[in-house]
């Protein structure tokens, strides 16, 4: 009950947010309640199911104010600091990734000493082999990844490799670098600062999204998001609130039933696997 104000809260701000979005900038409803259906109710749910008997690993995270001072210099770091690789693919793919990991991965776990334990057990694979699923299934159904690798022409051979490819490499550029920020990081202090669990995964979803909004705004054309290239600071702010913080709220359930990093970036790699598959072909010239 110590989350429900904080529940309350998002939801509130994300009614807010969405009024704004649909009287001011025209925006429709079918995409957000879906997105907020589907990230913030279905998967949630299903990710408390098949965690029932998973135990959580302990993790160690001291002190809570300086992350979130250090969260300024992640915004910063979104809006305008992948902006200076002005290389040809892959170098550019591979030095932005390193920077992520530098900035969101090595320096946290130097400045705030959050401390980790690694675990692969037969409960953990069961786990990723039904919520792995279950997102890839959701993908090929609603998605356009697959429309959008068969238009790269890719021999049965070169479309393995694609796949292997993509799914390690999706795992450490998105999945290591969210994952250990915003959930291993931000979430289990966020959760120890407002007393709840669920008030820390509905705190750390919500700062999940708001912190991509710096980088709809400035650097919108290189965000892939559907915000089109000009947008205004409320349509950048408003969408990241409606669109972007919900997925936040499913990985943040999955965290705080396991405590499991690995799980969590193979799990990550594994949602974003057919949406990259196309780019990931084309920037490493499968």
């Amino acid at each position: 009950m110590r989350g429900a104000p904080f529940l309350g809260g998002y939801l509130l701000l994300y009614a807010v947010a969405l009024t704004a979005l649909v009287v001011r900038e025209h925006f429709g409803l079918e995409e957000p309640l879906f997105v907020l259906a589907i990230f913030g109710g279905v998967f949630p749910m299903l990710a408390w199911a098949v965690t029932r008997r998973t135990q959580p690993l302990p993790v160690e995270a001291p002190g809570t104010a300086g992350i979130l001072v250090y969260l300024v210099v992640v915004a910063l770091f979104i809006a305008r600091g992948l902006d200076f690789f002005p290389f040809q693919e892959p170098a550019q793919d591979l030095l932005k990734t390193a920077a992520k990991v530098v900035v969101l991965v090595v320096v946290p776990a130097v400045l705030f000493r959050t401390r980790l334990q690694i675990r692969w057990s037969r409960s953990d694979t069961a786990v990723t082999l039904v919520l792995g699923a279950v997102l890839i299934g959701f993908q090929i159904v609603l998605g356009s990844g697959l429309r959008r690798l068969a238009t790269v022409r890719l021999s049965t051979a070169e479309i393995v490799i694609t796949t292997v490819g993509a799914l390690v490499w999706m795992a450490i550029s998105a999945g290591l670098v969210e994952e250990y920020f915003f959930r291993a990081a931000l979430q289990t202090r966020m959760e120890r600062a407002s007393g709840s669990t669920l008030g820390g995964i509905v705190i750390a979803a919500l700062l999940f999204g708001l912190i991509h909004a710096p980088g709809l705004y400035l650097r919108s054309g290189l965000t892939n998001e559907n915000v089109g290239s000009h947008p205004s600071l409320l349509l950048a702010v408003g969408y990241s609130i409606v669109i972007v913080s919900p997925a936040g709220l499913f990985f943040g359930v999955l965290w705080s039933r396991t405590r499991n990093i690995l799980l969590l970036v193979v799990l990550h790699g594994v949602g974003d696997l057919i949406p990259n598959l196309a780019n990931f072909a084309r920037n490493f010239h499968v």
